[in-house]
């Protein structure tokens, strides 16, 4: 019944997709698994799948900014390492995707 509130009403639907990003961000800040469970908590949020992986794919884009805005002066430095940022911009927006798959299943 809330989740049902959550998905169709725009206020809270606001409110918990923030708490979701934020806790998503805790958890990725923690271990890469987090992307995985942020990619969840916001398409579980959405009124459909497809909703549900384009609101993953945009948790992977503010995972990408944080890192950037994490690294400092350093961002330029590793945006060259192009073998490693390759895995890095692909795991930002892959593994969000895969959590997103659990908005099938709900």
């Amino acid at each position: 019944m809330l989740l049902e509130r959550i998905r169709t009403e725009p206020g809270p639907h606001a409110v918990a997709v923030v708490i979701a990003v934020a806790l998503g961000l805790l958890f990725s800040w923690l271990h890469w698994f987090g992307l995985v469970v942020g990619g969840a908590l916001v398409s579980v949020l959405a009124p459909n799948l497809r909703r549900g992986v384009v609101g993953a794919v945009a948790f992977g884009a503010v995972v990408l900014v944080a890192f950037a805005f994490a690294l400092g002066s350093s961002t330029w430095i590793v945006i060259e390492m192009t073998p490693v940022v390759y895995l890095v911009v692909a795991s930002a927006f892959g593994l969000p995707v895969l959590g997103s798959l659990l908005r099938g299943l709900l």
